[in-house]
């Protein structure tokens, strides 16, 4: 790519220094009204003044780093190069090795850690500014995150409105994305990072980034095209295909804008041209559209102005343009799973994650809240294995359903197998819902959380993420703004995700513990002792999981009386025998608790549980685990951001917390009583151990 080129955003030559307080120019003066009132909120977001005080990072020519209206740019042309790998991450981890390799490839100095955090350093005090004062890059178990808001890369900009570009082209609207094209590509001044020394990654990435300006260019002429503006773009496209001589998508778009303005000898040129390049430096011919054009040329077959009817309009899109999408669905996505029927108590969380979800309200202060435009909301339903975190979450999503009027997405973050998905496999199940073209998508986890940012700005959805494994699987999968809500569920803590508010789920209380389970079992067999039945749920952990398996196999066994129950249920062999089903298999649920652990973490698990289901303070938890105080604090706080250990109810905020393991967790371990009925998995042995602990179980009857 050439300096020329890139000076050419538009058909006359445009330049745009990014700064925050200039606003983008109309280059080309071609702009028609927006399509809609979304494209028009849109046009006019694209060329407003950057407020006074917004982070403003420019990588689209010489990286530019503006806050506060003043230059921050690191100076030190290595921590230029750190910060660009991190921009290029945004809002994900960039490994410390991955900054290593970067930085100096396969010859880092000794203290190489060290010198990776002054950089650091330096980048962060370059993004910090009194009028914000949330930090922009954190440090993580193995690396660093810069957090980066819509509206704050251009990068990003650039990339929502090609994705929004190609969507107005393929429903037929080729003036919207003429329009945001221009604006798009206004938004380059030069080479992406000129000037930037790159390592193997960073020149990879900006090869990529080019690649896609180019795409935009090629996207923009089509757009040009079905509008007639043929002679307004042949001295254009003879400059692109000097620039770029092997391009097939310039030379046809070049010899149909020659023919269509009277220049027929411009356009067989182009084709001699063209193929002259091509089969001396590759060896091929042009392929069978370019042929078959020269002939339409030769043979004056093409009508002369007919916008809307270009060959570039009707031919399929090339496989160069990954980021093709469909029309968006005309009847928004209702992806949410069924509502539980029955579906008992918790009201004050029902009640709380309702508020919090609702687009009008209040804040937790008494301060109206107000939707931001910066990034989306984002709650968490946290809870152990088994305490009903979707159940919760789906019952409260369908009853504000009406306030989503763009649609409800849902999808699970772990596979059949409980492996955790991929980012971008789950990206492709959103961005399915909304009627994206998945045929087509690219396989970069970056190109398609942009896709979905595009996709999902301004509307109002409701973005289910269920059963989360880790921070960074979350945030690739946030929509754009404050107009949609992300709603997680996760057994695992999830520190870093920016704006969260977080709900952490108890089992039922004894109350709702024990209605759940008459509705199941069924009021006329539990008759009697009240004091009996609250203390058969409390066997179980008053966990809905478990509270259904063994209500609805209560409700199946007519032999049963509620004192048998209750005998049965002390023995943890025969609870975990119940716990067997075909349809539910809750042991196995636990079992994938346990052994999502880590190795270390999954040793002190085992040990803490063979002291039996009694409570335990930090110094019995010291006397199974060996260690000091502070190793011990460690792992069981590891053990409270996994959910299988859980502080006890009756600890009061003044006193020393006690701490137990939920009875669903402690069952998947051996116990002195009955070892056989149990297994304890391994990252490395889990399929071995369900195998294991079903047969074992299904033995057990």
């Amino acid at each position: 790519m050439t300096g020329t080129d890139l000076g050419r955003g538009t058909a006359a030559t445009t330049t745009r220094t990014l700064d925050p307080a200039d606003p983008a120019p109309a280059p080309g003066g071609h702009h028609s009204p927006p399509r809609d009132e979304r494209d028009r909120k849109e046009h006019t977001a694209m060329n407003a003044t950057a407020p006074v005080g917004a982070l403003r990072i420019g990588v689209l020519g010489p990286l530019e780093v503006h806050a506060q209206g003043e230059d921050r740019t690191p100076t030190a042309p290595m921590a230029r190069r750190a910060l660009a790998l991190l921009l290029l991450n945004a809002n994900r981890l960039a490994s410390t090795s991955t900054l290593i390799e970067e930085l100096w490839e396969a010859d880092p100095p000794r203290l190489a850690r060290k010198t990776v955090q002054t950089y650091v350093y330096q980048i962060r005090k370059a993004l910090r500014c009194p009028a914000d004062p949330h930090e922009r890059v954190h440090t993580a178990p193995g690396g660093y995150r810069i957090d980066l808001r819509p509206g704050e890369l251009d990068l990003w900009e650039f990339e929502h409105a090609v994705v929004r570009a190609r969507t107005a082209l393929s429903e037929g609207d080729p003036p919207t994305a003429a329009s945001l094209l221009r604006d798009a590509l206004a938004l380059w001044r030069g080479e992406p990072f000129a000037g930037l020394e790159a390592g193997p990654m960073l020149a990879a990435q900006i090869a990529q980034i080019a690649e896609a300006r180019l795409n935009a260019l090629e996207l923009r002429i089509t757009a040009d095209l079905q509008l007639g503006r043929h002679r307004d773009v042949v001295g254009e496209l003879l400059q692109l295909t000097a620039d770029h001589p092997l391009n097939e998508e310039f030379a046809a778009h070049l010899m149909l804008a020659a023919h269509r303005s009277g220049q027929r000898a411009t356009a067989l040129e182009a084709f001699t041209r063209l193929r002259r390049r091509l089969v001396d430096e590759l060896g091929i011919e042009p392929s069978e559209r370019l042929q078959k054009l020269q002939q339409d040329v030769l043979n004056e077959a093409l009508p002369q102005i007919a916008p809307d009817e270009t060959m570039v309009h009707t031919a399929p899109v090339p496989p160069e343009h990954p980021l093709a999408v469909a029309p968006a669905t005309a009847v928004a996505p209702r992806q949410l799973p069924l509502d539980v029927p029955d579906f008992t108590g918790r009201v004050a969380e029902t009640a709380r994650l309702a508020a919090l979800m609702a687009p009008t309200g209040t804040e937790s202060d008494g301060s109206p809240r107000r939707i931001s435009a910066s990034g989306p909301r984002v709650l968490v339903v946290l809870g152990p294995a088994g305490v009903g975190k979707t159940a919760l979450a789906v019952h409260t999503a369908h009853q504000l359903a009406a306030h989503f009027p763009d649609g409800t997405l849902y999808t699970r973050l772990h596979d059949a197998q409980d492996h955790p998905r991929q980012a971008a496999a789950a990206l492709g199940t959103l961005l399915r819902g909304l009627g994206l073209d998945t045929g087509r998508l690219p396989e970069d986890t970056d190109e398609l959380s942009g896709m979905f940012r595009a996709a999902s700005s301004g509307r109002s959805l409701l973005v289910m993420l269920d059963d989360a494994a880790s921070t960074d699987q979350v945030l690739p999968l946030l929509p754009a703004d404050g107009h949609s809500i992300a709603l997680v569920t996760s057994r695992v803590r999830l520190p870093g995700l920016p704006g969260a508010r977080t709900l952490s789920l108890d089992p039922l209380s004894p109350a709702d513990a024990t209605e759940f389970f008459t509705r199941l079992a069924g009021q006329e067999r539990l008759a009697g002792d009240r004091d009996l039945l609250t203390r058969v749920t409390g066997l179980m952990g008053n966990f809905p999981l478990t509270l259904r398996t063994v209500g609805e196999k209560f409700a199946a066994r007519p032999m049963w009386t509620l004192p048998d129950l209750a005998r049965g249920l002390t023995n943890d062999g025969h609870l975990a025998a119940e716990l067997h089903d075909e349809a539910c298999d809750v042991l196995a649920r636990a079992s994938g608790a346990v052994a999502r652990l880590p190795q270390s973490l999954h040793r002190s698990l085992s040990a803490l549980a063979s002291a039996g289901p009694d409570t335990f303070d930090i110094a019995k938890a010291r006397q199974l685990l060996g260690g000091d105080m502070w190793s011990v604090q460690s792992v069981l706080g590891q053990l409270l951001d996994h959910h299988v250990v859980l502080t006890a109810s009756h600890t009061t905020s003044a006193a020393t917390p006690d701490y137990r393991i939920p009875e669903l967790i402690r069952l998947v371990f051996p116990s002195p009583d009955d070892a056989e009925l149990h297994a304890a998995p391994t990252k490395d042995t889990t399929h071995r151990v369900r195998r294991s602990t079903a047969s074992v179980l299904t033995a057990a009857g």
